[in-house]
């Protein structure tokens, strides 16, 4: 089943996956748009057809996920994940904007990156952890667990976080580099912005987690999985690697390659052989 939402960037094989689980993608309220990318569900029922591992890219993001009734910080990470989805279940995850989660914090993302955290490892959620645990029992046992997105957004707001200075302009920043196909090096990006690669490296550390070297290599990666997949569904021709490497900013096909490969697990070939309905 299609996901209702735009786009499948970071779910690898995401046809494959979508006949074994359902997602659905809400938006958070103006208050919280600051912080707050979306919130997402997945269900899945396989009792049936056995266990299906999902294998996932991570964005530059924070998420919060309620899972079997608890509650768990999945930092930004660099390495991608396995999911395992075994006999019937529903997660609830809040998707943070990439500088969003820092305000949460009482330190540098930095400090967390590749982490899983309890809520009580959290500033900002340790003093209300009654609340999100009646929400996670919830979220795990409901027949109607989008009605619960909405929930999850209220509590949010009453925790009276406010963005921090530098919180819009670094969302902004990685806004462009998801947009601007040709910001490829930190030191292009620098320029652009009036600023030092090293100020770059600090500011990214401190709000989103990693480098912005990775930024930057991320979104080429996840938006190159994105395109080969829509070749792939919609062309039994294979993409033409070369020319998706140019339009992504990459000095040659190889250096793409390598990035996707190393990122995606398989090279970009076989995985749009893979891919191909």
């Amino acid at each position: 089943m299609r996901p209702e939402a735009d786009d499948t960037r970071g779910i690898v094989r995401a046809g494959a996956g979508f006949e074994h689980f359902r997602l659905t993608r809400h938006a958070p309220s103006p208050a919280l748009a600051w912080a707050v990318d979306r919130y997402w569900i997945v269900r899945w029922d396989v009792t049936e057809r056995g266990p299906y591992e999902q294998k996932i890219v991570p964005h530059p993001a924070v998420h919060v996920v309620f899972e079997a009734g608890k509650v768990e910080v999945q930092a930004i990470s660099r390495h991608e994940f396995h999911r395992r989805l075994v006999g019937r279940g529903q997660v609830l995850g809040i998707k943070f904007r990439p500088a969003g989660f820092r305000p949460f914090l009482d330190r540098a993302v930095a400090t967390i990156a590749g982490e899983r955290l309890p809520a009580a490892a959290i500033p900002a959620l340790a003093g209300h952890l009654g609340e999100l645990d009646d929400l996670a029992i919830r979220i795990h046992t409901s027949d109607r667990v989008d009605d619960l997105a909405a929930e999850v957004d209220d509590l949010l707001t009453s925790l009276g976080v406010e963005p921090l200075p530098a919180t819009a302009g670094v969302n902004a920043v990685v806004d462009h580099i998801e947009r601007d196909r040709s910001i490829v090096r930190v030191d292009d990006l620098a320029d652009r912005l009036g600023t030092s690669s090293r100020s770059l490296q600090r500011l990214f550390a401190d709000h989103v987690g990693l480098g912005p070297k990775w930024v930057i290599n991320r979104c080429r990666i996840l938006e190159a999985a994105e395109l080969a997949a829509t070749a792939a569904a919609d062309d039994d021709s294979p993409p033409d690697w070369a020319a998706l490497a140019a339009e992504l900013g990459y000095s040659d096909q190889a250096h793409l390659v390598r990035d996707f490969t190393s990122a995606v697990g398989t090279p970009p070939d076989r995985y749009a052989r893979e891919t191909r309905p």
